[in-house]
């Protein structure tokens, strides 16, 4: 027999380092069994990325990097519908490794949202079995047993914190969980609980505390309105009071232990109103911004070696290595990749067809889905019994979901549901509302019969899909191509089981709806039996509930036919629950709308695409704060008040009324002269001289530097500033796609502070404009509409044509009535120029354009916008509803010499027009705030 080594005693000085296996991201890391390696390579990433450059990039040991509350604030942009949830545990778990000491989930303001939250918690963050070796790891609050309790509860118990359970796990570095819900009462106990249990134990500590606050889908609720603070939710109540509560957690009236420091972070998906949030809102993110990335097939790669390089390139999407069927299907596939693939669908001017043609595309996509599977269908699942969870899950084939959103009212889902049944064959709305009641309204066999009776609308929907598969093969490389049973094999699955299993529900705030979907097995507690999720084919028919957070599994078809007369994106984006990780049925999914309504969907995705992008830009390159956009036809958010438009611009005819005085030389005389040193024509109109003008025209770039060459006495912005940030945004989403040969767009004289302030006909902004213009041609930037055409985006232009079409700028000097110009550089051109009297008052113009005639004839002058028209022979608008010139046609500078009897020198003056069919875009801006930046790191 070996002989046994001695017991040996170790004394260490410095306590070992937690095995691996311990650690909280371990165990996390194994939990994410769905994901591809990517994937997990990305979560882990970005997971890293937020801990190090957002929650530990400042230093407790360094009172200037925190605010006198001693806490700092950012935000994290995700995607509809694509990992939040992933990300918050994960850098719940990396957090814990590195000391955090408290974590604080904000899960929701409804009740389903907050159970929705806490399993997953309790599954891949907390997981393994309660027994004492977990519970010793941490202090999980409020335990399961309260959360999953359907008893009412009083909210002390449910946020009560042992004060020596409190001490124990904080003395031993071991982290306090919890997962609230996001509600003032809640928030309050919370709040409460952590004064009277957490923060004396916290002040007996020798040594830093930190909290981590997640708030999940932070722009709901969370946003502060100075406006709108004490106003009342008709649900939910004091909702506008819940940004103070939350801030109450770390630093209430009654004040914190001096040792603890806090970190808020905002996730979601649609950042608007928090982004737009005044300072007074504690929430506000002040410190950080950060996006996370979704899979498609392009993008940098996520660096799978080396997760926590925190300086690997960045893009929004990253390159899926598996393919489609790991794909995150957001807009860029519905209204962008996938467009030949006809997944969006435009409504009809009839309720009743369109929402026939949804239901069918429906069952027939579920019937495609269910045959793949080759498992048991939703009728046969009904009364389908098994020994074990598994089975239940491995047997019955996964959920088939549709969404009906017919508008926001309530009354209006339980109608639209009634509708559903009542076009399936149910007698009177009666009936259909006592079906729904009963929390069992399954199609009739009259729609079965209507099958049979008349397959071919059906059918059509087998040849579509088959369609819609060819393109999405075509534009993602999809190999092998994609199998289809024949009709009669549809037809019969419809028959014996997606009809008659398809169950019809309303999902809303209505005590009479349904909490949420049910998409685990259920046991039955009499037989020891498993049976599968109820929700295995289910037409949801809901409203705004849908757009925070709860999931529909499997949803392949959405008939959205809610208007509005003042959209708002951030709310129409959360309600775009089609998009998702939807890569292996793509070809299956359909989403019903109206046409005008589309194309306000494709307007979302493109500015929140612009959006993500200058987030992703600030993290790699240090770019300004990205700006919020809008369009023309809709606003960014309705959370905040007072939200203007600021548009790019300088608009059609802007003039620059800003002029040099007449007691000295100008300099702008010796940049006009040497222009017109160039070969240059005589214009005359009705036998009257109107001025000059060169016989070439200048390009985009050469009149832009033609404009940045002025200079005034009285008007010298500079490089810093409001407008400074405006420009440098727009370039570096510009810069994003493709580096920009020549920076920067925005040149004003002064370079090192901010100078004047901006004036809206500013020559360097308008330079800047026809910068950006050039550099649009060859990049799809977007976030930008097109100028006359404020529906159409630039993303989706064709630039080939775009370049074609491309203006060019005639310059002219345009003629007035005062005396020939003497002295100067301008008076030794080879031409004599005719000075204007225009009346000057504090170094701006009074006036602008000169003679207008609208009622001119053919022949007589009818104004100064059309200078260049008379030198090249065009036909001058009869009438026209908008200053705009033609898209296509070139512009032009008309320099204006004024010079009054009083006057020792010559002054210029010039004013620009410009045709449609440039870039645009829509800042969305705060009242009183247009001057307002802040610095995050």
């Amino acid at each position: 027999m070996p002989v046994s080594s001695p017991l040996v005693e170790h004394v260490y000085f410095h306590p070992p380092v937690p095995q691996e296996a311990d650690s909280w991201w371990t165990r996390y890391k194994a939990q994410l069994t769905g994901l591809t390696d990517t994937a997990r390579a990305s979560v882990e990433a970005d997971s890293r990325y937020i801990l190090q450059r957002g929650i530990l990039s400042a230093d407790t040991a360094k009172p200037e990097e925190w605010s006198s509350s001693r806490s700092r604030t950012g935000l994290v942009m995700g995607s509809v519908q694509s990992g939040k949830t992933a990300s918050m545990l994960g850098v719940s778990a990396l957090a814990i490794d590195n000391g955090i000491d408290i974590i604080v989930v904000l899960a929701g303001t409804r009740l389903s949202l907050w159970r929705q939250t806490y399993e997953r918690l309790v599954q891949q963050l907390d997981s393994g079995e309660e027994n004492a070796q977990k519970i010793k790891r941490r202090l999980l609050c409020p335990p399961p047993g309260i959360a999953m309790s359907e008893q009412t509860l009083p909210l002390t118990t449910t946020y009560r914190l042992p004060p020596a359970q409190v001490r124990q796990r904080l003395s031993q570095g071991k982290p306090l969980i919890i997962v609230a819900m996001k509600q003032t009462d809640h928030l309050h106990a919370l709040a409460a609980s952590l004064r009277a249990n957490v923060f004396s134990s916290v002040k007996e500590l020798d040594r830093t505390v930190q909290m981590l606050v997640l708030d999940d889908e932070a722009d709901d609720g969370s946003i502060l309105d100075a406006i709108v603070e004490s106003s009342q939710d008709p649900i939910y109540g004091r909702l506008k009071q819940i940004p103070r509560a939350i801030a109450n957690l770390w630093d209430p009236p009654q004040g914190s232990p001096e040792n603890l420091f806090s970190t808020y972070i905002a996730y979601t998906a649609t950042p608007q109103a928090n982004l737009l949030q005044e300072d007074h809102n504690p929430l506000a993110p002040r410190d950080f911004l950060i996006s996370l990335r979704t899979p498609l097939d392009v993008g940098h790669p996520v660096d799978t070696s080396d997760p926590g390089n925190l300086n690997a390139p960045r893009s929004s999407t990253y390159p899926e290595a598996v393919g489609i069927r790991s794909y995150y299907t957001g807009g860029e596939v519905f209204y962008r990749r996938a467009e030949a693939a006809k997944l969006c669908v435009p409504t009809t001017n009839s309720v009743q067809q369109d929402l026939a043609d949804a239901v069918r595309a429906f069952l027939v996509a579920g019937a495609v889905r269910l045959h793949r599977s080759g498992r048991i269908g939703p009728l046969s699942a009904i009364t389908a019994q098994f020994d074990a969870e598994h089975e239940a899950l491995a047997c019955v084939a996964p959920p088939h979901s549709m969404l009906y959103h017919p508008s926001a009212a309530i009354t209006d889902h339980f109608r639209g549901a009634e509708d559903i049944l009542l076009w399936a064959g149910i007698q009177d709305r009666a009936t259909a509302r006592n079906l729904l009641d009963a929390g069992d309204a399954r199609l009739p066999d009259s729609l079965v019969n209507d099958l049979r009776a008349e397959p071919t609308p059906w059918a059509q929907w087998l040849d579509k899909y088959r369609a819609s598969a060819e393109a999405i093969e075509g534009e993602f490389n999809v190999l092998p191509p994609i199998k289809f049973p024949d009709w009669q094999s549809i037809e019969t699955l419809l028959i014996e089981e997606v009809i008659p299993g398809t169950r019809v529900t309303v999902v809303n705030s209505d005590p009479n709806a349904d909490d949420r979907p049910a998409y685990t097995p259920s046991k039955d507690p009499a037989t020891g039996k498993w049976r599968a999720a109820r929700d295995t084919c289910t037409i949801f028919v809901s409203g705004n509930v849908m757009a925070r957070g709860l999931t529909l599994e499997g949803m392949t078809t959405a008939l959205f036919q809610r208007s509005s007369a003042n959209p708002l994106a951030d709310t129409q984006m959360q309600m775009q629950r089609w998009f998702g990780y939807r890569g292996s049925y793509i070809e299956l999914c359909r989403v019903f709308a109206s046409s005008d309504q589309l194309a306000l969907f494709r307007a979302y995705h493109d500015v929140d695409e612009a959006v993500r992008t200058a987030i992703t830009e600030r993290m790699m390159n240090g770019s300004p704060e990205p700006v919020v956009l809008q369009g023309l036809n809709f606003e960014a958010t309705g959370k905040i008040a007072g939200v203007g438009n600021l548009p790019l611009s300088p608009g059609a005819r802007p003039f620059v009324t800003v002029i040099n005085e007449g007691k000295q030389e100008d300099p702008n005389a010796e940049v006009v002269a040497k222009l017109f040193a160039r070969p240059s024509s005589d214009l005359t109109v009705a036998d009257v001289q109107r001025g000059r003008i060169l016989d070439v025209p200048l390009k985009l770039t050469e009149a832009a530097d033609l404009l940045d060459r002025l200079t005034f006495t009285h008007y010298r912005p500079g490089r810093l500033g409001f407008y400074a940030d405006f420009w440098s945004r727009i370039e570096s989403r510009a810069h994003a796609i493709s580096p920009l040969p020549d920076r920067p767009f925005y040149r004003p004289p002064v370079r090192g502070g901010e100078g004047d302030l901006t004036r809206r006909a500013c020559p360097y902004a308008i330079a800047a404009y026809l910068r950006l213009w050039s550099a649009s041609l060859t990049r799809p930037i977007t976030g930008l509409f097109v100028t006359g055409n404020p529906g159409d985006l630039w993303s989706y232009a064709d630039l080939g044509r775009k370049t074609a079409e491309q203006p060019r700028f005639w310059v002219g000097i345009r003629y007035g009535d005062g005396a020939t110009v003497s002295t100067g550089p301008l008076a030794r051109l080879p031409f004599k120029i005719r000075a204007t009297t225009k009346k000057v008052v504090g170094g701006e113009l009074k006036t602008t354009w000169g003679a207008s005639d609208p009622n001119a004839g053919p022949g007589q002058y009818r104004g100064d916008v059309y200078f260049d028209y008379y030198h090249r022979n065009l036909a001058v608008p009869i009438s026209s509803d908008t200053a705009w010139r033609p898209s296509g046609s070139d512009g032009q500078i008309l320099i204006y010499v004024n010079q009054h009897p009083s006057d020792l020198y010559p002054t210029v003056a010039a004013g620009v027009c410009l045709p449609a069919g440039g870039p645009e875009q829509f800042a969305a801006t705060r009242a009183g705030a247009a001057t307002v930046t802040r610095s995050l790191s």
